[in-house]
């Protein structure tokens, strides 16, 4: 199972529960809350979902 597919079925925010989007750009993968304005970047195929690391995504 890949990272856009784990975000589809179960991985949420963990500041609000809501889903993830998994976006893709070049090599930077990231999941993003669009009800928080932030997202979390995937790291060799692994989601740092550490509410603490979240990036606004006006960051990017």
């Amino acid at each position: 199972m890949n990272v856009k597919e784990m975000a589809e079925e179960f991985l949420v925010c963990p500041k609000c529960r809501r889903s993830l989007i998994y976006k893709k750009t070049g090599e930077e993968e990231i999941l993003i809350c669009d009800n928080c304005g932030v997202y979390y970047p995937v790291e060799d195929g692994i989601p740092i979902l550490l509410a603490e690391d979240a990036k606004n995504i006006g960051e990017r």
